[in-house]
């Protein structure tokens, strides 16, 4: 099961005070034995070797000297330069940088369908749909519907995030590999999909405690009831509404709902 954290409040203002001591002025000595550590070349993390940090290397400072669960393209977008820069391309335009303000219900770090790192809060400024699905359900045919909705909505910015749970009548059996080749196969799926988690009862994930959290969402904060449950987030990060597992994504009142949020600005 991946491993989930929160980005708290508490590393962003230590990045923040890190960033004062070593930010994009100051020198940072340069530390061959962490570039070996990270496999990685200097200027990966360094304006250049021994000269100041960029992007990276001030997460990396402010994260105690790991990039477990760093995520590149994220980290990119906070600091405001492309996600393939190195070097003195890669010191952050936002002066703020590293301290990095997530809506709640998307301040969460994940890992995807391959095992890589991805922090939710990439996705806000998009209009999501989060579902939790599974290969061997009766609904699983929603996969082709939500395939639909996201080709069709994406440029206009929806994304829908797929999480694979065998929580109800252990429907998702498969390993990550598995589940990946079946939804790409057979529903030509290409949106987001997520390592498995689990969304209900002993050793839930973080954050489905979160969402389905009644105090925090009293119209959406109920458990889980089956396989493609679906949350909708506004632009802002903030979760709207929460939509049955019967109901198929692509009914009228669905669509109607997906439109009016893609209206709203960011």
């Amino acid at each position: 099961m991946p491993r989930f954290i929160r980005r708290t409040g508490i590393i962003a203002s230590v990045g923040l005070a890190l960033m004062g001591a070593f930010g994009s002025g100051s020198p940072a000595a340069a530390r061959p034995k962490y570039a070996e550590k990270e496999k990685v070349n200097c200027v990966y993390c360094h304006v250049a070797p021994g000269k100041a940090r960029n992007f990276r290397g001030l997460y990396y400072k402010s994260h105690n000297l790991s990039f477990t669960e760093f995520d590149n393209v994220f980290e990119a977008m906070a600091a405001g330069v492309k996600a393939d820069s190195m070097g003195p391309a890669a010191l952050p335009s936002n002066t703020e940088y590293p301290k990095v303000t997530v809506a709640p219900a998307l301040n969460f770090a994940v890992k995807d369908i391959d095992g890589k790192n991805v922090n939710l809060g990439r996705y806000q400024g998009s209009v999501v749909l989060m579902v939790n699905v599974a290969t061997l359900c009766g609904l699983t045919p929603q996969y082709a519907s939500l395939q639909k909705l996201y080709t069709k909505y994406k440029d206009k910015g929806l994304v829908v995030l797929g999480f694979p749970a065998n929580e109800f009548g252990k429907q998702e059996p498969g390993t990550n590999d598995e589940i990946k080749v079946f939804c790409t196969t057979k529903y030509k799926v290409d949106f987001p999909m997520f390592s498995k988690i689990v969304v209900k009862g002993e050793g839930i994930a973080p954050l489905y405690s979160h969402l389905t959290n009644k105090e925090t969402y009293p119209k959406t904060g109920e458990p889980i009831e089956w396989n493609f449950a679906k949350f909708l987030y506004n632009r802002k990060g903030e979760v709207v509404d929460r939509i049955s597992a019967k109901t198929d994504p692509l009914t009228p009142e669905v669509i109607a709902k997906l439109e009016k949020l893609l209206a709203e600005e960011k």
